[in-house]
């Protein structure tokens, strides 16, 4: 601060600035206050800039910022003398309002030394007008609203709006005030807080997230039951229309004509009916890959092409959409060629419950049939959905999820396996148990092996012995036996040493442990179709699920048990005996197999036939290679191949190198590196590679 000389002859005034400059503030102080009347100005400047200064016991900033408004009030009405007399001293309005910004800057350090919304708020108070007072209003509004947010409850922000009305940070205080009340109202995250939630406060933005809330957690394990009770309980949830795709979805899997038929008999009050035009359409389409210049697409059964050949390789279309590759990366597409799960990944499962599992980049989760990413790419593996849950590793850890990717059973196993029958098999240190969906145990991990309830009943082994648990984890046949098959026609193998019989779901045995059980047993001792193979004496029969025997023990061996035919060795030929011992067909094939589809393949030498069920020899011992029936037709031939009907006629000609059956009515046929498609019906081809040609058979 700027203080002129005085002269040496000096009233009281210059006295004062006198004792000023040389730091005796008690004398200083003294005589401004004496020289207020005569010359406010002046004194009102020295008791502000005595007030101003922190070397002395009347330091007090507030004072001297009232002194020194007074000083420059006073000054603005200073007559010009006046003005000279004090200018003298040192005291004009430039020099007021340097002791003006003095104040301001030492105002300024205290707040900014405190730091606190109190200290700028009290800044901001006093010196409105400071130079700081900006600055200071802004990091006020920061630390307010830091506050607000480090408490995040709807009364702070509520606070902090009312406090501080233009602050630039009032619109996100507004935004959390709304997800504060939604947060403090919904603190169960159940559906009747989430519906509390939604009636109290129907303005808040989070209304629609409630709403998709109660739609996921109406809806687990997205089945149709789930949909339609939702739909019925919320029917003004904005999620209802997805709530009723999902229905279509779930109901017309496999997108086939007979089943949007039903569907829409079932549910007349679908309410985007004119969507299913499409679908119907799309429906009767059976679409084939094919291959133009090193890309794949499909076509239809006339050879239509319906998707374009873009793609790097595909699959067959299984229930709506085909997984296809591009760049490397895999999604799916769906009959119109559309794509549904993003050509994005890895690897993509087939669908399991309207899911696929996805990979990428060795992390797995999983998207719904509209592609929607609805398990995070979090684990390093992860099973396919079975009754809404997938088996989940988490930190080389085995839990389960749900399809929406939300925990339901904690990771805590060394493996696990698929849900069936409400009964999953877990590992824990290298045992295996069984647990229910909530995650309690069934059957204690404490099993060598466990099989698992996909066929009612579950199959396991202790310390080297089998025995058989049903679902309450009751052991209905102690772990005691050498080995036990599995459960067919209700009943099930059981060995012991070199003795076998049967038991039924209960442990009782319905066939005495009186045939022999030679090493190979359990490859062909189970029943199939109400029939077993069993042997004693070294002789071979055939027993019905009564014990009968039906096939007596006379031969050296069974090839099956299917029927209605069943065939049997006699010393080192095959015959065919019908239900009552008959002969059907006498022993001269070399080797025969199973029926399938009403067909027995046969072979006599290095040549293959077949018979049906009548023992007829549909086709002759002479093709070197010949396939089980499928969809009605059998594949096989000598140099060439080609397909016959169950009866068998040649359908298609035996002029190809190999026959892949796709359908009932549609056969890929290939010769060299090339391939075509060929009707069953009437063996026409229906498309042909670039270059095909029968000539170009080798």
């Amino acid at each position: 601060m700027f203080l002129v000389q005085v002269p040496l002859l000096a009233g009281k005034l210059q006295k004062a600035f006198k004792a000023l400059e040389v730091h005796d503030y008690f004398k200083a102080r003294e005589l401004f206050r004496k020289e207020v009347r005569k010359h406010p100005a002046a004194a009102w400047y020295g008791l502000s800039v005595i007030s101003g200064r922190a070397n002395n016991p009347f330091f007090d900033l507030d004072s001297a910022y009232q002194f020194i408004l007074k000083a420059d009030l006073a000054f603005t009405g200073t007559p010009d003398k006046e003005r000279v007399t004090v200018g003298a001293l040192g005291v004009s309005h430039t020099s007021i309002q340097t002791q003006r910004d003095h104040i301001y800057d030492q105002a300024w350090n205290v707040a900014r030394g405190q730091n606190t919304v109190a200290a700028y708020h009290a800044y901001l108070d006093r010196y409105p007008a400071g130079s700081r007072a900006e600055e200071a209003r802004t990091i006020m509004y920061h630390l307010a609203f830091q506050e607000a947010r480090s408490s995040n409850t709807a009364q702070s922000y509520e606070r902090f709006i009312d406090r501080f009305p233009q602050a630039r940070e009032v619109y996100e205080a507004r935004t959390r005030l709304q997800d504060a009340v939604f947060e403090e109202a919904t603190p169960r995250k159940d559906i009747v807080s989430f519906s509390a939630f939604i009636a109290a406060h129907p303005e808040n933005p989070n209304v629609r997230v409630a709403e998709d809330a109660i739609f996921r957690l109406s809806t687990p394990s997205r089945t149709i039951a789930e949909y339609r009770a939702f739909i019925t309980t919320f029917p003004d949830n904005h999620r209802v229309p997805d709530a009723w795709r999902s229905i279509y979805e779930v109901y017309s899997r496999d997108l086939s004509v007979g089943t949007i038929t039903r569907f829409i008999a079932e549910y007349p009050e679908y309410p985007f009916m004119e969507e299913l035009v499409d679908d119907y359409k799309t429906a009767s389409l059976e679409l084939l890959p094919f291959r133009r210049e090193g890309k794949w697409g499909f076509i239809d059964t006339e050879g239509v092409e319906r998707i374009k050949a873009d793609h790097d390789w595909v699959e067959p279309f299984r229930s709506g959409q085909a997984v296809v590759s591009m760049n490397e990366r895999v999604g799916t597409v769906n009959r119109t060629g559309r794509v549904v799960v993003p050509i994005e990944y890895d690897e993509v499962n087939d669908a399991m419950e309207g899911t696929f599992v996805v990979e990428r980049a060795n992390r797995f989760g999983a998207v719904d049939r509209g592609g929607d990413l609805v398990v995070d790419m979090v684990f390093t593996d992860l099973g396919d959905f079975s009754e809404g849950l997938a088996y989940a590793e988490d930190h080389g850890k085995y839990g389960y999820v749900n399809a929406r990717g939300e925990s339901v059973i904690s990771a805590a196993y060394s493996s696990a396996a698929s849900f069936h029958k409400g009964r999953a098999v877990v590992e824990h240190e290298g045992r295996y148990g069984v647990i229910d969906r909530s995650g309690m145990a069934v059957l204690p991990i404490e099993y060598d092996w466990v099989e698992g309830y996909e066929h009612g009943l579950s199959r396991v082994r202790k310390n080297g012995k089998m025995g058989v648990a049903n679902v309450f984890g009751e052991l209905v046949i102690q772990p005691m036996h050498d080995h036990i098959g599995t459960f067919q026609d209700g009943l099930a193998l059981v060995v012991d040493g070199n003795r076998c019989g049967y038991v039924d779901s209960t442990g009782r045995f319905i066939v005495a442990q009186d045939y022999e059980a030679v090493t190979d047993v359990n490859t062909w001792g189970d029943f199939n179709k109400g029939h077993a193979e069993v042997r004693s004496g070294g002789k071979h029969g055939v027993i019905d699920t009564k014990g009968q025997r039906i096939i007596p023990l006379q031969y050296a061996d069974v090839g099956g048990t299917s029927g209605p035919l069943f065939a049997v060795k006699k010393k080192n030929k095959w015959a065919f005996v019908d239900a009552r011992n008959m002969m059907v067909v006498d022993a001269r094939y070399d080797q025969v197999w199973d029926f399938v589809q009403g067909v027995a393949r046969v072979k006599v030498g290095e040549f293959f036939g077949a018979i049906d069920t009548t023992g007829r020899e549909v086709i002759p011992p002479s093709n070197t290679s010949l396939s089980d029936a499928q969809y009605g037709y059998i594949v096989g031939g000598s140099s060439r191949t080609g397909v016959y009907d169950g009866g068998g006629r040649l359908v298609i000609p035996a002029e190809h190198d190999s026959i892949v059956l796709i359908s009932a009515t549609v056969a890929k046929v290939t010769n060299g590196e090339r391939s075509a498609y060929r009707s069953l019906s009437d063996a026409r081809y229906i498309w042909k590679e670039e270059g095909f040609s029968v000539a170009s058979a080798q």
